[in-house]
């Protein structure tokens, strides 16, 4: 008898410990990973979390990166958006494409800023890389009481745009 108990609680325990994995925290909010996002070693003490997502049919895929500096640091919401609009470019020379967005529906007030084009992430960061074509970058930005958080899906336009929906999501549960 003993034996069959054990072996209902770690039936039910399984499952328990899957929903888990599925929240993170963050700056002791919490958030829902969405679907499809493979949680990934940070690469920065300054990145809380890091994902990758697959890409389609054998396209690159895209990255997410949450990022904290500390309270009060990482520049304000204009600062970031300059210098990500400034880490893009088309190559006839116009501007890149750029959609900024304010939602305060969720626990606090989102700024979500979205570009297209030729992406040399890094600049303006001291950490210019190689300018890739064809790149998007989703970021958001939440101001919490603890500090602002610091959102980015990037990668191939392919991979991101199908996605937009789903760091926005992510964003706003974090309560």
């Amino acid at each position: 008898l003993r034996l069959t108990a054990r072996a209902i609680v770690l039936t039910f325990a399984i499952p328990a410990v899957a929903a888990a994995q599925g929240t993170v925290s963050l700056l002791e909010y919490h958030a829902t990973i969405p679907a499809g996002w493979t949680n990934a070693p940070a690469s920065s003490p300054m990145r809380l979390a890091q994902y990758t997502i697959s890409g389609r049919d054998g396209m690159a895929g895209a990255e997410v990166v949450v990022y904290f500096f500390g309270k009060g640091q990482g520049g304000d919401v204009a600062a970031n958006l300059q210098r990500w609009k400034g880490q893009f470019s088309s190559p006839d020379g116009a501007p890149a494409y750029e959609r900024v967005t304010r939602d305060s529906t969720g626990a606090f007030p989102v700024t979500v800023a979205e570009y297209r084009g030729t992406y040399a992430r890094g600049i303006g960061t001291g950490d210019a890389g190689a300018a890739k074509p064809g790149q998007s970058l989703i970021a958001a930005i939440a101001e919490t009481p603890r500090g602002t958080l610091f959102f980015q899906l990037f990668g191939p336009t392919e991979s991101v745009s199908p996605q937009r929906d789903a760091l926005v999501r992510f964003v706003k549960s974090l309560k």
